[in-house]
């Protein structure tokens, strides 16, 4: 299966990150234009740092890449933040902060760029959400897992307002991934992780970022409203 991206413009977020950094790696291996944004500074093309929870700094990145491309072919949500924090302890401050980022953000980013998507009548958005948000968090916060769910809602009412526009809206729901998420979590909760993957091993962020060019690509043509789990087994 032959992915071509040749003169698509891909904007990705959380682009500094594991997942992120390899997704703008392979989507400029398929020949895309690639623009990244992430709160972290970098030193790629196309790369415009900023925080996505600021309503001015969306605009002026949708605007900015709408100016010198003059369309947005794929939109990727992988920004987001894991928080462990136990639900007793969460405070509004934190859940707000969180529901911002893994949300919030997702919602009006998107917002800006599937009306341009409509317009031109074509266009692929993949968002993350995660295994946390279908089976409830036990090490990940409620928080975290809240947010996830309501990504995969989203994306099934975006897909539904779209589909008929040309443009494909899906989600992917990761597990356990070898990334920095993981740092810090103690020894004995990942032991416990790691005994309900029935593959056995953490998953990559190639394995992550394969499932999302795929959902991107012309080859999922037929594919929208969908969350595919990534995960090793854990979740069935």
């Amino acid at each position: 299966m032959e992915l071509n991206f040749k003169n698509k413009v891909v904007l990705i977020t959380g682009a500094a990150g594991g997942i992120g950094s390899t997704l703008v790696r392979d989507f400029k291996s398929h020949g895309a234009i690639v623009y990244g944004t992430d709160i972290s500074p970098s030193s790629d093309s196309n790369y415009i740092q900023g925080d996505l929870t600021n309503d001015q700094f969306l605009s002026d990145l949708v605007n900015g890449i709408l100016e010198k491309e003059g369309r947005i072919d794929v939109l990727v949500n992988n920004a987001g933040i894991y928080l462990r924090t136990p639900a007793k302890d969460i405070t509004r401050s934190e859940w707000e902060r969180l529901m911002d980022i893994n949300l919030t953000s997702v919602f009006f980013l998107t917002q800006l760029v599937i009306d341009k998507m409509i317009s031109q009548k074509s266009g692929a958005i993949v968002s993350l959400a995660s295994v946390a948000g279908k089976v409830g968090g036990l090490i990940a916060g409620a928080h975290y897992a809240a947010s996830k769910a309501a990504v995969e809602c989203l994306t099934k009412s975006l897909a539904k307002l779209s589909a008929a526009h040309g443009v494909r809206v899906n989600a992917v729901a990761p597990g356990i991934i070898d990334t920095s998420m993981q740092d810090g979590v103690p020894a004995e909760q990942m032991e416990f992780l790691m005994k309900n993957i029935p593959m056995g091993r953490l998953g990559t962020a190639a394995e992550v970022a394969d499932a999302i060019v795929f959902l991107a690509s012309d080859a999922s043509s037929y594919i929208t409203g969908q969350t595919i789990s990534i995960n090793g087994g854990t979740y069935m």
